[in-house]
């Protein structure tokens, strides 16, 4: 009887232990609306929230690149006043203490994390905490804006190079691991270029960029050319029509962000999804050029960061988005991302 009633007694205690462990709540919930702050970015090293209110100002810092977040830290990477190489955490410099053999300057362009490592992007290299990782054959590589991303400890970075076998034509790289390729594109194109990426479950990615003229997405490596809102718009064979400078996912959609060209010779901030092209541009007068700057997807959510220039008064006001509204206008703050905490 005895054994039979701790048989049953640890059954309960494993069912319970069981039973707990299925409703954990995750590391970082999707918190609602009104208990998010938007965290944007400017060059200068300035951090604004969703209200326009000045969070903080980086310390000696000459130009910001990036901003990510963890939970509720964020991370931005850039150039210190002092020359050295680092990055801001929840608006706090800290030195990477990396014995380079080298006396160049060091600009950290892309960041990411995973686990308890940063990892920047410092050409031709990738720092990863005090760790140096070079790229593979970089002498000719042109970085994105926002060029690294981490997925579950492997690393990638994007950008475009000359051709192995012509060196007047730029092609799409990528490099997984710090090992280069090029990301194909079909028989008949002759440029090509990556200037954003979306990393996910270690071995998935979506890269945008452009093939030739037309705006383009890799998914796993495998291309997909876009159309543009204005398929008969012929500039000539050197102009780009359209690029994705940013991209994300959300709810199994792709939203691919740049702009394209109109037949005034103006960029105007387009998002593509799923490839269906729309415009977001606040201004659509002759006078103004727009931009996408970041898209970030929180939840069920499409953060966007748009950025317009009036040609006529040499003023630039950069917009937030959420869902396709304006949530609020920045003026002259020439922004380079966003993030959710």
């Amino acid at each position: 009887m005895k054994n039979i009633l701790s048989y049953y007694l640890v059954a309960v205690i494993a069912f319970l232990a069981f039973s707990s462990c299925q409703h954990d709540e995750p590391v970082n919930p999707i918190k609602p609306i009104d208990e998010r702050t938007v965290l944007v970015l400017t060059s200068f090293g300035q951090i604004y929230n969703q209200e326009g209110k000045l969070v903080t100002t980086l310390p000696n810092c000459t130009y910001a690149a990036e901003i990510i977040s963890e939970g509720e830290d964020y991370f931005v990477s850039g150039v210190q006043s002092k020359g050295r190489v680092g990055y801001w955490k929840n608006g706090k410099w800290n030195t990477l203490h990396v014995d380079f053999i080298d006396d160049v300057d060091h600009m950290t362009y892309g960041i990411g994390k995973w686990d308890y490592y940063i990892y920047l992007l410092d050409l031709p290299n990738v720092l990863k905490n005090s760790g140096i990782f070079p790229l593979e054959n970089f002498h000719d590589f042109i970085p994105a804006s926002h060029a690294l991303r981490v997925s579950e400890g492997k690393c990638y970075v994007i950008g475009s190079a000359f051709d192995d076998q012509d060196n007047t034509r730029y092609k799409p790289v990528l490099y997984t691991n710090y090992k280069k390729e090029f990301l194909p594109m079909p028989d008949d194109a002759k440029t090509g270029g990556c200037y954003a990426i979306y990393a996910y479950d270690r071995d998935h990615t979506i890269i945008g960029g452009h093939v030739d003229s037309k705006p383009a997405v890799w998914v796993d490596k495998e291309y997909r050319i876009y159309e543009i809102t204005n398929p008969s718009l012929n500039l000539g064979d050197d102009v780009i029509l359209g690029r994705i400078d940013a991209i994300t996912i959300c709810n199994g959609h792709i939203y691919g962000a740049g702009w394209e060209l109109t037949e005034k010779n103006r960029n105007v901030a387009t998002v593509w999804v799923d490839g269906v092209p729309s415009h977001v541009s606040v201004d659509d007068s002759d006078v103004i050029s727009s931009q996408v700057v970041e898209i970030y997807s929180y939840g069920d959510d499409v953060y966007l960061l748009t950025s317009e220039y009036n040609n006529e008064t040499d003023e630039t006001i950069d917009y937030l988005w959420m869902n396709g509204k304006v949530i609020i206008s920045y003026p002259n703050i020439l922004s380079s991302g966003l993030t959710v905490l």
